[in-house]
């Protein structure tokens, strides 16, 4: 007791020696032309004192502002309590693990230095002004990473539909003088539920990683069936007890009986559990642990806590889904979801997808990148039914002449066809020696009749980009029994098109079911606009929360690791004197 009143007597003396020191030179310098040049000085440098490098040209001209609507003065010990509002301010930048970011790139080490310094000595009014501005500086950077990501997603070939504009000047100075700084930073968090959802699973996997005083690592004799024993069956079934926990902070069991057959029986509910990791996975759920299930449990957490960081990150990215029904496509996890944003008429549909090709062990990075999907956003305004493959260029020479130069049946068996353009009032052309070579040189070009044969299905869902990627249905329906399904050359095959068709069409009048299934089996293409346009995503996250359990995606495209080097590179442009 008599420590805690010595610790609080020794805490109040530092502030009335602060409140003393701000009376004292700093009142006496208010508003006069000391205070003004010394603060525009600060912040007209190339570089503020307490970092190495220099500021960007837009937070020069945020700070600026600021203290243009501050008169140049001290703007957090202008606070009403400015001891208790900077405190706070330090302790969201000690917190900012807590939302996957890094607690370094707002120099917290150096500016509590400073402050518990400030506090104890006699600093000049320069030493004052810096700290400030530091503070500002720092609460700038970190609600703009916050709200907006700290590496733009267009360095990372993400084309996503821009957020709008924040005017972070009149925030924070508001919140400075109202002493609502935690409040702001509350409001500049992404609402997007996938985002809260990993934010929580970033803390259980945190706890998790801490509590474990070595990575947890299985070592089967052999591929492990449901009805085997193993003496690691006990420790098997603790480890996806903790994982599949609700709690936040579970309980790790460490003595367990792990003698017995009973025990070591791999059977029940650790099946269960197992089959569960593999669906999330995309993996065969049988409950069989062979090498893909067993890489999936030995993966580190700090691993899994990285993939959460990043698929945080890139949220961040993400304005706010609009009212109305919404259709997102995530690469990594080869699925899709259509909703609807409006809870009132929530209609939620599933299914697997094929996305383009990863290419890892090709080293034509051209070519890699040429058929991976890309990250974008758009908006589906017309489905086309019974359509024609319009066939590209590069797929043409790269696959289909060379066939037909081995095989002159080859356009004939697959339903192709040489037109002058590629309008459906195109009439076709012979298959001569001169139309071929006028295909080479784009003069002509081929397309697939619609049919059973047609490489896109019965229907595609259009929505105009500039990356002629849409969304499809397939003839090669085998293909989504598989796990790994980058299998397309950039274009998006969905497993059920006629349930997406009707999600699409469900404000257009008498779109059913039946509908639907006589355009898809017709004898012509036709082209149905929608009454409401429907916004597309394709994104790309490795991993996705749900209140039960998180689902981690192989990183096909390496664009975790292209990001993780981004935010490495960022944070060494911050590093603090």
């Amino acid at each position: 007791m008599m420590k805690t009143t010595t610790k609080k007597a020794r805490l109040n003396a530092s502030h009335l020696l602060l409140w003393a020191l701000l009376l004292c030179p700093l009142g006496a310098n208010a508003g006069n032309k000391h205070a003004i040049a010394t603060t525009q000085s600060l912040l007209q440098a190339n570089s503020h004192p307490y970092f190495i490098n220099a500021y960007t040209l837009k937070e020069r001209e945020t700070l600026q502002s600021l203290y243009q609507l501050n008169e140049y003065q001290l703007l957090w010990f202008s606070a009403k309590h400015p001891v208790q509002t900077i405190n706070q301010l330090l302790n969201l930048y000690t917190n900012a693990p807590t939302q996957g970011l890094i607690a370094a790139d707002y120099a917290y080490i150096k500016l509590e230095k400073q402050w518990h310094t400030l506090q104890k000595s006699k600093p000049s009014l320069t030493q004052f002004l810096a700290f400030d501005t530091a503070l500002s500086l720092t609460f700038l950077r970190y609600l703009n990473d916050l709200h907006d990501g700290r590496v733009p997603p267009k360095r990372q070939n993400f084309y996503l539909k821009p957020k709008s504009a924040i005017d972070f000047v009149s925030r924070i100075y508001t919140a400075i003088k109202t002493e609502s700084v935690f409040e702001l930073a509350q409001n500049m968090e992404p609402k997007l539920h996938p985002y809260q959802q990993l934010k929580i699973a970033l803390k259980k996997y945190r706890h998790l990683n801490a509590q474990f005083k070595e990575p947890v690592h299985f070592n089967f004799d052999r591929t492990l069936r449901p009805g085997d024993w193993s003496t690691q069956v006990g420790k098997l079934q603790n480890y996806l007890n903790v994982l599949n926990s609700p709690s936040l902070t579970p309980k790790i069991e460490t003595n367990q009986n792990q003698n017995t057959k009973t025990n070591n029986t791999y059977t029940g509910s650790v099946v269960t559990k197992v089959r569960n990791l593999q669906a999330d996975y995309n993996l065969e759920s049988d409950g069989v642990i062979g090498k893909q299930t067993l890489e999936l449990l030995n993966t580190p957490l700090s691993k899994r806590i990285k993939q959460i960081e990043l698929s945080m990150e890139r949220l961040r990215w993400l304005p706010e889904q609009p009212s109305g029904p919404f259709i997102l496509v995530n690469i990594p996890a080869f699925q899709l979801w259509a909703y609807n944003t409006d809870k009132a008429k929530n209609t939620s549909l599933h299914m697997k997808v094929i996305v383009g090709k990863s290419y890892a062990d090709d080293k034509d990075e051209d070519k890699k990148s040429s058929l991976q999907t890309p990250i974008f956003s758009g908006n589906i305004s017309y489905l086309v039914f019974r359509p024609y493959w319009n066939i590209p260029y590069s797929i043409l020479t790269e696959e289909i002449l060379p066939l037909f130069e081995r095989d002159p049946t080859y356009l004939e068996r697959n339903d192709l066809e040489i037109v002058a353009n590629f309008s459906h009032r195109a009439i076709p052309l012979p298959s001569t020696s001169e139309n071929i070579q006028q295909l080479h040189s784009k003069k002509l070009h081929l397309r697939q009749r619609p049919g059973r044969k047609n490489a896109l299905g019965h229907i595609k869902f259009m929505f105009p980009n500039n990356y002629n990627i849409y969304l499809h249905d397939t003839p090669g329906i085998s293909l989504f029994s598989r796990t790994k399904r980058d299998l397309s050359h950039g274009c998006i095959r969905v497993e059920n098109p006629s349930a997406l068709a009707l999600f699409a069409l469900r404000n257009n009048s008498g779109w059913t079911e039946q509908k639907i299934a006589e355009a898809m089996y017709s004898g012509a293409p036709s082209i149905v606009d929608l009454e409401q346009k429907i916004p597309v995503l394709i994104f790309y996250s490795t991993a996705l929360a749900t209140q039960s359990r998180v689902s981690f995606y192989p990183d096909i495209y390496d664009h975790d690791s292209a990001l993780s080097t981004a935010i490495a590179e960022r944070s060494l442009g911050l590093v603090a004197h």
